[in-house]
């Protein structure tokens, strides 16, 4: 009698943790579940590499899959809960405030796959940037303060300065650089940007550099 007492006691418990498990209760309250939708059917719960770090302050919601050696800065927000999935690469960093979030329907494809937002390896999303899919970001990329990318693709090691926007299904070319305050919304626009000149090349692996730096120290 008292082990099938005992039995009992551990499905019970073992129920419990499933269900908190399900229900992201048992994990960190600003790292949680999408929600059941209407064009959405399951629960998703984010994959976080475990030497990636997530301020406290930050929200990281449904189909997110983050890499290694990320840095998720205060108030930052990676919302998979209407356009996803999301992927951030290694080594990249989203700072304080930036908003990562995509449309219902319109996808990038990446190696096969569609995606809602797809950021490479070492990229870095400044302070208040946001980033709103369809939108694709390849390797070393840097994205200023402020700035808006929506509806676009950046190319590799790319400079995108403080308040631009690019959008408009515009695709930039690799080692492009995007002056402060310009909105790139044509093609033609996008073609004709200048390269990133050598005094800014310095920039996006500095950032890379010391927000991993950052990461390594918050998680330790």
């Amino acid at each position: 009698m008292k082990n099938e007492y005992l039995i009992l006691i551990s499905v019970f418990l073992a129920i419990i943790a499933l269900v908190a498990s399900i229900y992201g209760l048992s994990r960190s309250p600003n790292i949680s579940t999408s929600p059941i939708t209407s064009w959405n059917p399951q629960m998703k719960y984010p994959q976080i590499d475990a030497t990636s770090f997530v301020d406290p302050s930050a929200r990281v919601i449904g189909d997110v899959t983050i890499g290694s050696n990320v840095y998720i800065g205060p108030c930052a927000s990676v919302r998979g809960d209407e356009g996803s999935p999301i992927y951030i690469g290694d080594g990249s960093n989203i700072q304080d405030g930036v908003i990562i979030h995509g449309l219902k329907d319109p996808r990038v494809v990446v190696g096969g796959k569609n995606y809602s937002v797809y950021v490479g390896k070492e990229v870095s999303m400044a302070h208040g940037s946001i980033i709103h899919g369809p939108v694709f970001i390849d390797d070393k990329s840097f994205i200023g303060f402020g700035a808006v990318i929506f509806k676009a693709t950046i190319g590799k090691n790319c400079v995108i300065l403080y308040n631009a926007v690019v959008t408009n299904n515009v695709k930039i070319p690799d080692g492009r650089l995007v002056p402060a305050g310009a909105i790139i919304d044509d093609q033609a626009k996008a073609d004709a940007l200048s390269e990133v000149p050598e005094d800014l090349k310095e920039l996006p692996p500095e950032v890379v550099k010391v927000n991993k730096d950052l990461a390594k120290a918050y998680k330790s």
